[in-house]
């Protein structure tokens, strides 16, 4: 066996530090991947796998070109694989036999900050859970746009309130203590998150450690500034996030300039269940956010407020000061089409403020991302002096924090050309007159440039060779070319360098000296300039924290503004927010379905729940008919409300809802190997055991997977618990026979949803009203959905002969009512033909005898059946 080469040592060393990434290894213009990582990467890449060496000592190898990088990366990331990027870290130039190499930076799906891996328009959150003393703490951090904030709680890791928080946050990677790893438990409830789970060592989340570790990063003293006061299990969280990306980084300047605090009780809850069954960012359908409320409200104008507005809707606000704040702010945009459009506009094309700066202070960017920074920082003070006009609260103390930063726009302006290079190694990025040294030097290359171009005409007229030329290229530097047909006329002082097909090449002492001085002179060029990009990012770090808080106000603005769009555009009107417990709507719509079936099409409905009045509605009618629009509509509503939002209805008076249930049999996701009726069960049970009277409870047909005696007995059950619960209740249902409760308990009323019956044919008016309705037109429902018409008529005999049989009734109890639906099911063979010979007897002519013969020649005939 041939001893390793000393590269495929320095490859093998890096590779024992990294065994669980796929290692790409800088050779040169290439990424070089070998041997394991080498076949995944061909394999997930689509690249071809070739080799290095020969026999047992052959090396698997694959690799992609340096200036292309980030779409292969995302790729592997995408397919499960961590990346770790090993580059030259000394001039090949200079460097005494291998080059340097080492590992600079670990990408993980958490810790992502290439924009052309990200959605601009969603956060990527790496986020950390623990549990300690019945206590949890969260920790979540975008490294993209700096945000970095930490939450504690009662609770357990597995707990629902636990889930549902990290089922918001909706992380790209989740880190968990070790102590977890092999928990099937645990593996089983953060499954549907569909995130990288990565394990850490229990030290990381050490409460002790991560205190000394925050200090350090924040260079402070004490964490109670940051409100951590008694908050050990949110300080381990945060800790573990601070601890894993010192891992990732490597050497790179952590730029985490604060953690913040915040509380899951200031935010009315929205379960994941919820914001699948109310459709808020993606559709049930494909996933895309046609359709969803997110696309209603989507008129913001930069990727900050895109992303805004999505935790806006999933964190609608508890504190009716809050929300008067933001309704005020919307307001007065609304009022004024000037001042909302001129604001917009202004906005328009600022570019993706926090990002930029993450990328440039984390050193990720480039000069292009320093261009970017100054031409959105030029567009600031424009938006300052707009808003400095307005009257509402918030976007008064919004406009008093954004800083335009006069001075940091001021250098990038005389620093940057308006198109610098990507390569920050290769000079050509800053204006001429910023640095005197780098004129100089400038000065000088040019000089020797133009002697050089004026060598070409000189050589041609000294030794008569017309097709003389003077080039360059990377391998040979300068050079005189001159064909064959011409040799014999070269002086003697040129000196061969090169031999071609039809020419030679040739160097003389003067253009070697220009040369050397050309490439010495180019070579100190790049490394000041160099030097002078990065003392630019050095002032850009100084000021992360304004630059951070710009993009947070504007980013608010952008929201408020767009929320204010859609108010005049959708004639939306501001709700009224009490800490009663009533809901009155007049005339809601339902945002996502009005805007797809056009003006004038959506039928209004009305409704009015809790406060002494009925908590519990109630809601029967056919299928198609909108019980189930009427219900999502009304959790909407109040959604919108408390996130700030105006809402489509004529009024909407919102007493406030601390968590918006939804149990919706029509999007279940059976991809957990439960049953259909076990989902609706589990769903049902995490209301009864969770909701309370501040709550808002959307029931779509409970006990529909089920036998018909057990789903009704279900339904009545859950009915029941929920009056007592209290809980604000809208409760679709096709047992009509709930509608009795109306009757029996306080606090129970009913509606239903009208139709007009005209022969066969049957017309959904949409429109909901009082009372309720013993009639579902499931019949004339499939009908419309075209099952065959023999089909049809069929179902429509039997539901007559049912109708006229049953007599189903709770108040009856259940044995009874179970023995009356007994014996009309037996009497669906109507068409035996026994009976129809029973039908035809003509008992009047018959004798007894006769009689006893027929009977006995049937029971014969029927034994032969059986």
């Amino acid at each position: 066996m041939k001893k390793h080469t000393p590269m495929q040592r320095q490859y093998l060393e890096l590779k024992k530090q990294y065994k669980d990434c796929i290692l790409l290894f800088r050779l040169g213009d290439f990424y070089e991947m070998f041997n394991e990582d080498a076949k995944k990467a061909s394999e997930t890449l689509e690249i071809v796998l070739t080799a290095r060496g020969e026999g047992i000592d052959k090396w698997p190898m694959c690799g992609v070109p340096y200036h292309s990088i980030e779409g292969y990366i995302a790729k592997l990331l995408e397919a499960g694989y961590t990346v770790a990027i090993a580059e030259q870290v000394e001039d090949a130039s200079k460097a005494k036999g291998l080059v340097k190499r080492e590992v600079v930076r670990v990408i993980t799906p958490g810790t992502i900050l290439e924009s052309s891996m990200l959605e601009d328009s969603s956060n990527n959150y790496l986020v950390a859970v623990i549990e300690h003393d019945q206590q949890v703490g969260i920790a979540s951090v975008d490294v993209s746009t700096g945000e970095f904030v930490t939450t504690q709680f009662p609770g357990t890791l597995l707990g629902e309130k636990t889930i549902n928080e990290l089922g918001r946050l909706g992380p790209a990677e989740l880190l968990l203590p070790e102590s977890a790893m092999g928990s099937q438990s645990v593996m089983q409830a953060f499954e549907p998150l569909e995130t990288k789970i990565t394990f850490r060592s229990d030290l990381d989340f050490s409460a002790r450690q991560s205190e000394q570790r925050l200090k350090e990063q924040f260079n402070v003293t004490t964490l109670d500034g940051f409100g951590l006061i008694e908050k050990e299990v949110a300080i381990g969280a945060a800790g573990a996030v601070l601890a894993y990306l010192h891992d990732v980084y490597k050497e790179n300047v952590i730029t985490l300039t604060g953690v913040r605090t915040y509380s899951v009780e200031r935010h009315m809850i929205v379960d994941r269940t919820t914001q699948r069954n109310l459709e808020l960012l993606k559709n049930a359908r494909d996933g895309s956010k046609r359709g969803t409320l997110l696309s209603v409200l989507s008129k913001t104008v930069t990727p900050m407020g895109r992303r805004l507005l999505k935790k806006w809707i999933l964190q609608p606000l508890m504190d009716i000061d809050e929300i008067n704040e933001r309704l005020d702010a919307v307001e007065e945009f609304a009022r004024s089409a000037i001042d909302r459009q001129e604001t917009m506009n202004s906005l328009s094309n600022l570019g993706d403020l926090e990002r930029i700066t993450s990328r440039v202070v984390f050193g990720t960017g480039g000069a292009r991302d320093l261009v970017a920074l100054r031409n959105a920082l030029s567009r600031i003070p424009k938006i300052k002096k707009k808003l400095n006009s307005c009257k509402a609260d918030l976007v008064y103390k919004l406009c008093s924090d954004i800083d335009p930063l006069e001075f940091l726009h001021e250098t990038l302006e005389k620093a940057l050309i308006d198109d610098p290079p990507v390569s920050i190694r290769e000079g050509g990025m800053i204006k001429e007159g910023f640095s005197e040294d780098l004129d100089k030097l400038k000065q000088g290359i040019s000089d020797d440039k133009k002697w050089i171009a004026s060598l070409q005409v000189r050589e041609r007229r000294r030794t008569g060779i017309k097709s003389l030329k003077v080039g360059f290229n990377k391998v040979f530097g300068y050079y005189i070319e001159v064909t064959k047909a011409n040799i014999d006329n070269v002086p003697e002082e040129y000196e061969r360098k090169q031999t071609l097909t039809n020419a030679e090449r040739y160097i003389i002492p003067e253009l070697k000296e220009k040369e050397a001085s050309v490439l010495a002179g180019e070579e100190k060029i790049n490394q000041l300039e160099y030097r002078i990009y990065e003392d630019l990012r050095a002032l850009v770090k100084e000021r992360v924290d304004a630059l951070r808080k710009n993009a947070d106000a504007i980013a608010k603005i952008d929201v408020l503004a767009s929320l204010a769009e859609v108010a005049v555009l959708r004639k939306y009107h501001r709700p009224e927010l009490t800490k009663g417990k009533r809901i009155k709507i007049i005339d809601g719509r339902h945002p996502s379905l009005e805007m797809m079936l056009g003006p004038n099409e959506f039928v209004p409905n009305s409704l009015e729940i809790g406060d002494g009045g009925a908590t519990l509605l109630i809601v029967t009618g056919p299928n198609m008919a909108g019980k189930s629009t009427y219900m999502r509509q009304t959790a909407i509503i109040a959604l919108l409300a408390q996130m700030g939002s105006f809402t489509p209805a004529k009024e909407a008076e919102i007493g406030l809802v601390d968590r918006i249930f939804t149990r919706v049999g029509a999007f279940d996701d059976l991809t957990a190997r439960q049953s259909t009726f076990m989902v609706e069960m589990v769903e049902t049970a995490n209301i009864l055991n969770n909701a309370t009277e501040r709550s808002l409870v959307i029931l779509d047909e409970i006990g529909r997977g089920t036998s018909t005696f057990d789903g009704m007995a279900l339904a009545w059950a859950v009915a029941e618990q929920i009056v007592q619960i209290k809980c604000r209740t809208l409760f679709a249902t096709h047992f009509h026979q709930l509608t009795d409760m109306a009757s029996s308990y306080h606090g129970v009323k009913n509606v239903h949803t009208l139709a007009r019956e005209t022969g066969n044919t049957i017309v959904f008016l949409h429109k909901v009203v009082e009372g309720g309705t013993d009639r579902s037109y499931g019949v004339h429902v499939a009908s419309l959905a075209g099952v065959p018409n023999s089909v049809v008529r069929r179902a429509q005999q039997l539901l007559i002969k049912l109708e006229k049989e049953s007599t189903l009734e709770l108040g009856k109890g259940m044995e009874d009512a179970e023995e009356a639906i007994q014996t009309s099911l037996e009497a669906l063979t109507i068409d035996d033909p026994i009976v129809e010979r029973i039908k035809h007897l003509d008992l009047d002519r018959m004798t007894p005898v006769d009689a006893l013969l027929k009977l006995k020649e049937m029971q014969e005939e029927a034994k032969k059946r059986s």
